[in-house]
């Protein structure tokens, strides 16, 4: 994760390389049968999700994975997408 820029200082410190544990930010990537799912819900969707998770052992895409899908930085109002367009960011493909 060298070099890579956030929102906003108070963000950074949830994001974490891994998923133990501890409230974390996770930026994933949908690809696939999931994907395409996702686009017969909304054929505007991005390609990235943004999900606050209070740490999981397999996925954060696992139904016993407590999660919440986020679009703005809580702290600085941000528009995520917008912001981390970069697949760099990417800690977890889901597919």
């Amino acid at each position: 994760m060298e070099n890579k820029k956030f929102c906003c200082e108070r963000f950074t410190f949830f994001n974490r390389p891994e998923n133990k544990a501890g409230l974390n930010f996770r930026i994933v990537k949908y690809i696939g049968d999931f994907r395409k799912k996702m686009l017969l819900l909304d054929s505007e969707i991005n390609e990235k999700g943004f999900i606050i998770t209070s740490g999981y052992e397999i996925s954060v895409n696992d139904e016993k994975t407590m999660r919440m899908v986020i679009n703005y930085c809580p702290f600085c109002g941000q528009k995520l997408s917008n912001f981390y367009r970069s697949d760099n960011y990417v800690q977890e493909i889901i597919g």
